[in-house]
């Protein structure tokens, strides 16, 4: 084998599977469909070949046989979605896979075999998941679907216009890094929320607080103190805040992965003990039915204009508060906590260390998730009733003391 040959073997091999991979989905939708497909199985691998072949051939042929051979297969394509759209089955999913694989299948002839092979497991994951494609369509409102297309603008075209620097006291104030911040948190509470309405709530009250945790904990504890008693109630509350102990994991590794070596101790206790209670209280009375009201869409303009107020003025507060030494810090983060978890824990996690080390910003984060759990702790006895009270506020007092003792340990350990 020539030092040529392999490298022509291995292209051709990766449009094969390219190939292979977008018709097996296309025939098994001949199946589904019950109606015959101009392509399957085993005409998609030949679609990619016909791509990838003039891409291994000299100048002029290669060009040329590439050319002719898409315009072959676009003509194909064209008839075959017009005798569908004859026979009143109109749908060109299948032409359009068509011509996309034999790109594919010119891609990987011309080298790029990784993209190449990327793409096309893209493309069969796609048209694969057209169920629960269709069921996300269809779960989303239009006010959704406008907070969606709100939230790519503010990432895709107002991040890049802001400017990248400095601002304010202690030139605190940097507007691309908040807007950072701002469409990381906003796309997390919404990528949430999706979840919570394509799965929907009905799936089961674990699944609210799972989910729900992801968008906003204390948001979920009030809804279930409010509407829902039981121990199946009481695990989807304790769930959603152990959730809440991951994503703040998530949001400070974002922001500086420096601080998750004292900080992922506390948070992994928090998250361990929340998960014992869920196990625990869901077996004392796991098929209680409850009825909790919907979490709100927590993005739009106006709510991240607000986000972003609230984490200037807690990166102002916690820059004051640095100043003031680690007493002030803890003071700032306990109050900051009372409102939100997730702009503290990004405006500590970006402190600098100093010379000591990370171990006053990921305490400064532990006070943050204890005191928030502790206010729907107080959400629970004031709103809860029944046994929903007694078995949130005992779990949450247990994560709340746990993680306590977990943060004071790590920071006496650096």
């Amino acid at each position: 084998m020539t030092d040529a040959t392999q490298p022509a073997l291995e292209r051709l091999l990766v449009a094969l599977l390219v190939g292979f991979l977008v018709g097996l989905d296309r025939e098994r939708a001949e199946a589904r469909k019950e109606r015959a497909l101009f392509a399957g199985v085993r005409t998609f691998p030949l679609i990619a070949l016909a791509g990838a072949i003039p891409m291994l051939l000299p100048t002029p042929a290669g060009p040329i046989l590439l050319v002719t051979t898409s315009v072959g297969i676009g003509v194909v394509a064209i008839v075959s979605y017009v005798r569908c759209s004859a026979s009143g089955k109109v749908g060109a999913t299948t032409e359009i896979a068509a011509l996309a694989t034999f790109l594919l299948g010119a891609l990987s002839g011309a080298g790029n075999l990784t993209i190449a092979g990327a793409a096309g497991v893209a493309v069969a994951v796609i048209l694969a998941a057209k169920p629960p494609l269709e069921r996300f369509s269809k779960a989303l409102t239009a006010d959704e679907v406008s907070a969606a297309l709100e939230l790519a603008v503010v990432s895709v075209i107002v991040l890049p216009l802001l400017p990248d620097r400095g601002y304010g006291p202690w030139n605190a104030l940097n507007p691309r890094e908040i807007w950072t911040v701002v469409v990381l948190v906003s796309a997390l509470s919404f990528a949430g929320f999706v979840a919570m309405r394509v799965l929907g709530e009905r799936r089961g009250l674990a699944l609210t607080g799972a989910v729900g945790g992801l968008v906003s904990s204390t948001a979920v504890t009030l809804s279930l103190a409010r509407r829902a008693h039981g121990g199946a109630a009481a695990s989807a509350a304790v769930l959603a805040s152990a959730v809440m102990c991951v994503r703040m994991a998530v949001l400070a590794g974002v922001a500086n992965p420096g601080v998750l070596l004292p900080l992922v101790p506390v948070l992994a206790v928090m998250t361990v003990v929340g998960g014992l209670g869920v196990w625990l209280l869901a077996r004392t009375d796991g098929h209680a039915a409850a009825h909790t009201e919907s979490v709100a869409n927590p993005f739009s303009l106006r709510a991240a204009l607000a986000f972003a107020a609230l984490y200037a003025v807690v990166l102002v507060g916690v820059r004051a508060a640095g100043s003031l030494g680690t007493g002030g810090l803890y003071l700032a983060s306990a109050l900051a906590a009372v409102v939100s978890v997730d702009a503290p824990t990004v405006a500590l996690a970006r402190l600098d260390p100093g010379a000591g080390g990370w171990a006053a910003p990921a305490a400064a984060i532990a006070v943050v998730a204890v005191t928030n759990t502790l206010v729907k702790l107080v959400i629970a006895l004031a709103y809860g009733a029944g046994t929903f009270r007694f078995r949130v506020s005992t779990t949450l007092g247990v994560m709340s003391l746990l993680g306590l003792a977990a943060g004071v340990g790590i920071l006496a350990q650096f």
